[in-house]
């Protein structure tokens, strides 16, 4: 397998972040390769179910609740507070419409497995005077291959081989681990189970384990004391169960006293001896009914399912179910692909792969330019095992919707996680799924478009509660039962508790969604053709309600200035905050709230236009709440240069208190948005970015690289890569992102959304077509291009209005493009400052060849 593919380590993983990761997008598990034990070889898998969070429905609905008079109070003293200039009365203010926190994911569970030789003479053994082995494991590698989802151990136990092998199958959702040795008398095996979360009851019998959970009640983060309770009101919580059984050539029972049983920790496990084959199926289930509804069943009722999933992987064998996972796998994983001319490489451990490119002096791609396509790959297959729909697993005969990736995707082994693990609706939850439609991933984007199905029920009461509002409304955080509501407890900054515009944000997934060319979400992702296209479908049933209830929303939000413009306040700007003089002192006070924030008004307005082509799509022009978004549109603020020539971030452009913060939310109309920028504006967002500088999380850097990208600064993109490929073994203190030891993006801690983030920074340095010109998308290929990545090859790539596009380049120069569809279009082709018109039919791919020394392409296309 080429390097650009696989993840390859020569050691054990000693901690968390050095271990490899599998999942389905619904059963996840952290694999740590095998370390010494005492005198045997332990194994750990520590697993998750996406579906396993605290609390319940019921958690919304908890104290406090606010009546309207109580909110229409809190929120009109603000709006005077900020009139008056008293911005840090504002602040606190707001603090008063808080209600609690969202509930966290949780880890799940652990499969331990321990192995060491069979003892020829038990009464002796083959060991030395301390009874430990004659050497340790030796020949020691793991491995993870990207292509195939499939992890791998292989290591020599006293000159005899041992292999672990371990996937997680899709269809039946079962994480199934293979062990093979060639060791004459075989190995001694023991197998247990265990979990952090409340055990109800353990069994043991005829080749099976299972544990029965209770989850807990309400799980608060650790900035709000990370409290962990547990209720014996089965309403406001979950339950679960985690069930293996194996088949293996050995003699079950009880292993001799000693290594494997002695690692394996307690005696209520599985025990085996004489082993040379060995096979483990393994499955999660959880009483989770679908998002934001109240859980159904107990742990009794999801260990039987759980059972009944385990012993049909049993039945199938685990040749055949690895078979069926590698296709399933290979359809999404090849859906779209990166290859960079790069010096072949000869194996080599990944983490240090890592160190060896950051001594570099001109920066870790200017060493290893491959990194980039191992990230780019690495990204992809993050996504697709931590956000999948389809088959349910045990839940058989129903088609389960799927869950998000979270914050860490599916993988988690803290209780609290940081900052819960949860959905941050204020640009994490979205990076998550930046790179879906354009690297052939829409179909993981479904549990996305799930949850906003379930916001908008949810959103709903918020709105009703907080605003008086129609429509529906989410702030910051959320989470498996849609929470809607600002967090914070009453004592924490509006800067990030008080952000009523999630909503707005999320719905241009559908809207891209369907710019990409959507498929139909009502089907079953494994029966459907990959490029099924169903528009109309997707547009009436999916994008029209979200897109028209989010609009709603906004126009009750929306106040009118005495200018005659329309403008939200209070207003935040997601974490952000600014300088302000005090109204009685005159020193410089933190404000966090002001009129019109621009972000506000670049998805407001971007949802209006989303709602108006809607309407017009559909033949709804004349939806009472189209024509109220078609008439206010025009009624607020453009964006505008402000200080330094900066973007303005609030409507009346209060100083920085944190020149180089992280979040760039006013830059939002540069990226993901796609309305058009005026030379001004455009200049105005550069000079932001240079104002922020480049240093920030791992999140921020993704986020920076796409701006830059679509800006067409190449140079810019590629300071940004030298960051976001830095190892986290050097200590920089400060929220400086980088890479961990098993390649997982740091904020830090780890978050998901800098891998998946960096996945859409690459493909929009490839490909662009967000822009139109006389109503045809225009597409335009290479616009900015890392100069460290001079030569390589991608292919079905993803374009604006659906077109799948292949490219070749050398020398830094495009050498040919190829352009295909399933539908016929036409489309505008740009490379460099050479545009034309290209019209596009199914089954014929328009091939373009371009010359070193010309920008336009030598051949006709259409």
């Amino acid at each position: 397998m080429p390097p650009e593919h696989l993840l390859a380590y020569d050691a054990p993983a000693a901690q968390w972040l050095e271990a490899l990761p599998l999942g389905n997008g619904r059963l996840g598990a952290m694999v740590f390769g095998g370390s010494q034990s005492g005198g045997a070889v332990e194994h750990r898998f520590q697993l998750n179910d996406s579906s396993a969070w605290s609390g319940s429905p019921h958690s919304q609905d908890r104290e406090p609740v606010f009546s309207r008079e109580e909110a229409d109070r809190i929120l009109g003293e603000s709006r005077r507070l900020i009139g008056s200039g008293d911005f840090a009365g504002a602040t606190e203010t707001l603090k008063g419409l808080q209600h609690r926190h969202s509930q966290a994911y949780l880890p799940f569970a652990d499969l331990h497995f321990t192995a060491s030789l069979t003892a020829s003479d038990p009464a002796a053994g083959e060991r030395g005077d301390d009874g430990a082995p004659a050497r340790p494991p030796s020949d020691y590698h793991r491995g993870l291959d990207l292509a195939r989802a499939l992890s791998s151990n292989t290591y020599s136990l006293d000159g005899h081989d041992v292999r672990v092998d371990a996937f997680i199958s899709h269809d039946p959702s079962v994480l199934v681990v293979s062990l093979r040795t060639d060791a004459p008398q075989g190995l001694d095996l023991a197998v247990r189970l265990d979990s952090p979360l409340r055990i109800l009851r353990r069994t043991g019998e005829a080749g099976s384990l299972s544990l029965q959970l209770k989850l807990p009640s309400d799980a608060a983060p650790a900035h709000d004391g990370g409290v962990v309770e547990y209720s014996e009101d089965g309403s406001l919580s979950m339950q679960g169960a985690v069930a293996a059984t194996w088949e293996h050539d050995g003699r079950s029972g009880e292993v001799p006293a000693g290594e494997a049983r002695q690692a394996a920790g307690h005696d209520d496990g599985l025990a085996a001896t004489g082993v040379r084959r060995a096979d483990i199926y393994l499955t999660t289930e959880t009483t989770f009914a679908g998002l934001a509804r109240q859980p159904q069943g107990t742990a009794a009722t999801a260990a039987a399912a759980a059972r009944a999933v385990v012993d049909q992987a049993r039945a199938a064998g685990r040749a055949a179910l690895q078979d069926r996972h590698e296709e399933s796998h290979s359809r999404l994983y090849r859906a779209a692909w990166l290859e960079l001319d790069v010096p072949a490489r000869e194996g080599g451990d990944t983490a240090r792969r890592l160190l060896a490119a950051n001594a570099h002096p001109d920066g870790p791609l200017a060493a290893d330019p491959g990194l980039a396509a191992l990230l780019f790959n690495y990204g992809r297959y993050l996504l697709i095992s931590s956000s999948r729909s389809g088959p349910a697993g045990s839940r058989q005969g129903t088609a389960w919707q799927g869950v998000p990736a979270n914050l860490q995707g599916i993988w988690n082994a803290e209780l609290p996680a940081p900052w819960s693990s949860n959905y941050t609706t204020n640009i994490n939850l979205q990076m998550n799924y930046w790179g879906a439609e354009p690297t052939g991933l829409a179909e993981c984007a479904q549990p996305l478009f799930a949850l906003i199905g379930a916001m908008q029920v949810t959103g709903a009461a918020v709105a009703r509660e907080y605003y008086g509002a129609r429509g529906w409304a989410v702030h910051h955080n959320s989470d498996l039962w849609a929470y809607a509501k600002p967090v914070g407890h009453g004592s924490h900054s509006p800067e990030w508790a008080y952000w009523p515009m999630a909503g707005l944000w999320l719905v241009r997934h559908l809207w891209e969604h369907l710019q990409f060319g959507s498929m139909d979400s009502s089907a079953d992702a494994d029966t459907l053709a990959p490029d099924t296209f169903a528009p109309d479908s997707f547009a009436r049933d999916t994008a029209w309600p979200a897109i028209r209830g989010a609009a709603e929303f906004a126009l009750d939000l929306l106040v009118s200035f005495p200018d005659g413009s329309l403008g939200t306040i209070p207003s935040t700007s997601p974490e952000n905050t600014f300088a302000a003089p005090d109204p009685s002192s005159g020193t410089p006070v933190q404000g966090a709230a002001a009129r019109s924030s621009t972000m506000d008004l670049a998805l407001i307005g971007d949802v209006f236009r989303m709602l108006d082509a809607l309407a017009r799509q559909l033949g709804r022009e004349d939806d009472p709440v189209a024509s109220a978004a078609r008439t206010a549109l025009p009624r607020l603020p453009e964006p505008a240069p402000g200080r330094g020539g900066k973007l303005r971030e609030w409507l009346d452009d209060p100083e920085e208190w944190e020149p180089g913060h992280r979040h760039v939310s006013h830059l939002y109309r540069a990226f993901p948005g796609d309305a058009p920028l005026t030379p001004g504006v455009e200049a105005a967002v550069r000079a932001s970015l240079d104002g922020r500088g480049d240093e920030a999380t791992g999140w921020s850097l993704a986020w920076k690289i796409l701006l830059r990208a679509r800006l067409r600064q190449p140079g810019k993109v590629s300071d940004l890569l030298r960051l976001y490929f830095r190892d986290m073994d050097t200590p920089r203190g400060g929220q400086s992102g980088g890479l961990y030891p098993n390649l997982f993006g740091a904020h830090p801690p780890f978050q998901i959304d800098g891998n998946l983030g960096y996945v859409a920074g690459m493909a929009e340095c490839l490909v662009q077509s967000h822009r139109t010109v006389d109503g045809l998308h225009e597409i335009e290929l290479l616009p900015a291009l890392p100069a460290e990545l001079p030569a390589g090859r991608a292919g079905r790539l993803r374009a604006r209005p659906g077109v799948e596009v292949g490219l070749d380049w050398q020398d830094g120069r495009l050498v040919q493009a190829t352009l295909a569809v399933q539908a016929p279009v036409k489309v505008l082709v740009r490379y460099g400052s050479a545009v034309r018109e290209a019209h596009l039919e199914p089954g014929k791919p328009a091939v373009l060849t371009y010359s070193a020394h010309r920008s336009a392409p030598t051949d006709r296309i259409g």
